[in-house]
């Protein structure tokens, strides 16, 4: 039955429209790789649903239609005609070989094949150091028919380019005529060359749960085969929930030089045509060669693996023994990724790009949660006190074929980097690396880290007669050896690190290890402040939590003023993974007029700026006159306030998320926050361990001078209590 080009269009729209109302993102990498010629895609099979869509999208990147070859028992009855007619061929057709060929001799239609031979389900694709697929309830090697296909399609053209060379027509007319070219195209084909090219085509994540298309598939069929529950399971999730399709397509394997040996050249120039697939199949020195080529695009095809979040958290937890610390396991995690990053391979999933630190600041993060969810949901782990335990028996169990991705789609993603020897050294390397390596390596680093944001901002920000002194803004590390408890110090709003060195020296002289932050824009000048936000605000003090967690065993956060806010919003977000939070002079009600109007002038003066205006009419800067002119700065920027009152307003709208020990502290005389508010906040927090303390001072800066001696004594006394 010939290929209907209206039905293919037709067909091909109708995908599109079914993958626009999906929540599948289907991504392409490097077509520019596939040749003008004929092409063979060979491509590694894991879904039902590729075998629709993946023809679409390689038409719709060469502009021809396409041959797939499929399992034979599609084709029956209506489905089997359609199937025929949008360019599926049968395993078990009689013609296949002649289409298949014919097509990359005329170079019409390209060809895709799936040289697993069916979905591999467990992806479990090397043992022993081989290329070894399931199959009937055994492992076998991969089929070569792939390689057959376009080390037969080059054969024919280099035969037809002999036979006219020869002027040998008996022979020319025989080829012609069984594969239906015509004069006019001879010349053309004798001219192509015919290519392999490898197609990984990886997902992410992959999840089986039931959904609203396995739904309505047990309402429509009654008791539906377990096989086909599972795939409704898996790949009706990736449809209704969400999955990024990764096409990688590779370098391309010209066949041509493969037949440049004389043996190869002897068989082409003789008289015998071997039409008969039989001939070649069964030739020794053609057996070795599609072998050859099939292990080349084999090793092609996983290499462009894409490489993602669920992979690395599934290789650890498949390597962990029984249990494994949750800390220790997102900081391996963490340790992973940044290890593979250095490979610098050219397969990496977009999310393994961005910055990765939420994995060691006990942060929530959708990535991590899911994968957990997802494990804990199959009952492959649990989590107790901080402590994630593993399943042994879900582990060690050898599972159905047809079902393994969903019974255990940890072990599924494990064996799918396998082929990446690369990839598995580095998580190796990590995972067997002494957890007290791994921390003073991360400590010492991310305070390195720190003090080279410090000194790049300050040389960038530098302004003469206005910026402090170095030492003034640079973070500081006060280790103790033998501390078992640290805490991380946030200082205030327009401030720097010296505004808490009185509280760090005391705090230190008693036994902790402390770590003085400094939160970006501060301690440079007050044109670097006006470009910063709240959210890097955070992400200054996370740096400091992970020097001091990978220091200590348990962690506390003080922070003064907008420090305090920032301690409080750390505390809402990381729960029991700090051990208390202190809360001095949090502005959650400012007392300044200025303050009240910095919203209406930063909106004003983004007005400006999208007028192009740059200076008339702007007022970008207010004066300030700070406790601590020797710390602080004296212009306040109008946009840093309004980063401040974002933040609070966040803070104060999750106060009810703030569940460990906390130690609220006020000024009673505080001119530029409300004492007010200390308490309002005090009474919104539900912790059934919560202090608040009133100091008597008259100044906003609590931390330094003689009040500062009460607060450090108050802190100190609170960890003492809750350490």
């Amino acid at each position: 039955m010939d290929v209907s080009y209206n039905l293919l269009n037709l067909t091909g729209k109708a995908i599109d429209v079914l993958t626009k109302f999906s929540k599948a993102d289907i991504r392409v990498h490097d077509a520019d790789r596939i040749p003008k010629a004929p092409v063979v895609f060979v491509v590694n099979h894991f879904t039902r649903m590729e075998t629709f869509f993946l023809p679409n999208v390689i038409h719709k990147i060469t502009g021809k239609y396409i041959y797939s070859l499929a399992h034979y028992s599609f084709f029956s009855g209506g489905f089997g005609k359609f199937m025929e007619k949008v360019g599926a061929v049968s395993t078990k057709d009689p013609l296949r070989d002649v289409k298949f060929i014919g097509a990359l001799l005329r170079g019409d239609m390209d060809c895709i094949i799936f040289p697993e031979g069916q979905m591999v389900k467990d992806k479990k694709l090397v043992e022993r150091g081989k290329y070894m697929v399931y199959n009937s309830g055994i492992r076998r090697p991969p089929h070569t028919g792939a390689a057959f296909i376009a080390l037969r399609a080059q054969f024919y053209r280099e035969e037809l380019k002999s036979c006219k060379e020869r002027n040998a027509c008996d022979e020319l007319n025989s080829l012609m005529s069984h594969f239906g070219i015509s004069e006019q195209e001879l010349s053309h084909i004798i001219n192509q060359e015919t290519y392999i090219v490898p197609v990984n085509i990886t997902y992410f994540p992959i999840r089986a749960r039931a959904n609203i298309i396995n739904k309505i598939a047990n309402k429509l069929v009654k008791s539906l085969p377990e096989r086909i529950e599972e795939e409704l399971e898996v790949e009706g999730t990736m449809l209704v929930e969400g999955v990024d399709i990764d096409i990688n397509f590779g370098n391309p394997i010209a066949i041509s030089p493969y037949l440049k040996s004389y043996l190869a050249k002897q068989k082409i120039q003789s008289t015998k045509l071997y039409l008969d697939p039989k001939e070649l199949q069964s030739d020794v020195l053609l057996r070795k060669i599609a072998i050859d080529i099939m292990y080349r695009y084999m090793r092609d095809i996983y290499a462009m693996t894409t490489l993602n979040h669920d992979h690395i958290f599934s290789y650890l937890l498949t390597k962990t023994n029984k249990r494994i610390k949750e800390n220790d396991f997102k900081t391996k995690a963490y340790c992973a990724i940044e290890a593979v990053k250095k490979l610098k391979l050219a397969t990496c999933h977009t999310s393994l790009q961005l910055k990765q630190g939420y994995l060691l600041t006990d942060d929530p993060h959708g990535r991590y949660n899911d994968f957990i969810d997802a494990a804990k949901s199959d009952g492959l782990i649990s989590i107790k006190d901080g402590m994630i335990y593993k399943n042994k028996e879900k582990f060690s169990r050898l599972y159905e074929f047809h079902t393994v991705r969903k019974d255990n789609i940890v072990e599924v993603l494990k064996n799918e980097i396998e082929p990446l020897p690369q990839v598995v050294k580095k998580l190796n390397r990590v995972f067997w690396t002494p957890m007290l390596c791994i921390r003073r390596k991360l400590a010492k680093s991310f305070y390195k880290k720190d003090i080279a944001i410090f000194e790049k901002d300050y040389k960038e920000f530098f302004k003469q007669g206005e910026s402090k002194p170095k030492h003034i803004g640079m973070p500081f590390f006060k280790k103790r050896f033998f501390a078992r408890t640290g805490i991380v110090l946030v200082h205030g709003y327009m401030a720097a690190p010296e505004e808490m060195r009185q509280l760090a020296e005391y705090l230190y002289e008693h036994g902790y290890t402390v770590y003085c932050t400094r939160l970006r824009g501060h301690g440079t000048s007050p044109e670097d402040l006006a470009t910063r936000s709240w959210e890097e605000w955070y992400e200054s003090v996370n740096r400091g939590y992970i020097v001091v967690k990978n220091s200590v065993k348990k962690v506390f956060m003080c922070g003064f003023s907008t420090g305090a806010g920032l301690t409080l919003l750390h505390a809402q977000n990381k729960q029991q993974a700090l051990t208390g939070a202190i809360a001095i002079s949090a502005p959650f009600r400012l007392q300044n007029i200025a303050a009240g109007l910095a919203p209406i002038v930063n909106t004003w003066n983004k007005f400006l700026s999208f007028l192009k205006i740059k200076k008339i009419g702007r007022l970008d800067f207010i004066p300030n006159h700070p406790d601590n002119p020797d710390i602080n700065y004296l212009r306040n920027p109008v946009s840093g306030i309004h980063q401040m009152e974002s933040l609070m307003d966040l803070v104060e709208k999750r106060l009810a998320d703030i569940l460990i020990p906390v130690l609220i502290m006020q000024g009673a005389g505080d001119k530029t926050v409300d004492p007010k508010g200390a308490f309002e906040m005090f009474m919104k927090i539900p912790s059934e361990n919560k202090e608040f303390t009133m100091v008597h001072s008259k100044s906003h800066g609590i931390t330094r001078g003689k009040e500062g001696e009460v607060v450090a004594r108050r802190v100190a006394a609170f960890i003492k209590d809750y350490e």
